[in-house]
């Protein structure tokens, strides 16, 4: 069976703007995690491991607006919920805040990490691309997996420091 080609796409600004608010919003999280390590230097190697996950998730949401620029994997118009992404970017920046001017315990950073983690963005935001064709289907599977353990490392932690 041959390959389909797909055609390179124009993105407008619009799209760019919405994916790119994914960026932002795995980069807070990241930013959280990386205070959260320096606020518990006990436990800096745990919230380096995490900021570093979410590191690498502003890396492929960035790459991914070039593979659907370049027609390589689809943009998923129908599913991508941009409200849940404002919402919880929104209780991200001021969880940085709060690190900053409140006492935080490790609970609560912890019980915040788990929030952010299950939020409807967090569980859901590699949706921006379809996984209607190999490559999309290979990178889409890839972040499912890549979440799950993102999320087990940190219920475990958890676990252990109840």
């Amino acid at each position: 069976m041959p390959a389909t080609r797909r055609c390179a796409i124009e993105l407008s600004g619009f799209q760019i703007s919405k994916i790119s608010l994914v960026a932002e919003f795995e980069s807070a999280v990241m930013e959280l995690y990386w205070m959260y390590s320096e606020k518990f230097p006990e436990h800096e190697a745990f919230w380096i491991a995490m900021a570093d996950d979410e590191r690498k998730n502003t890396e492929w949401v960035h790459s991914t607006i070039e593979k659907i620029k370049s027609g390589a994997i689809e943009y998923n118009r129908d599913r991508f919920n941009i409200e849940a992404i404002r919402t919880t970017l929104n209780f991200v920046k001021s969880q940085i805040q709060a690190v900053t001017s409140k006492q935080v315990t490790l609970q609560n950073a912890l019980g915040n990490a788990v929030g952010i983690e299950d939020s409807l963005a967090k569980k859901r935001f590699y949706e921006i691309i379809k996984d209607d064709n190999p490559e999309g289907r290979q990178l889409y599977q890839k972040f499912i997996a890549e979440n799950q353990k993102h999320r087990e490392k940190l219920n475990q932690f958890r676990q252990k420091n109840k």
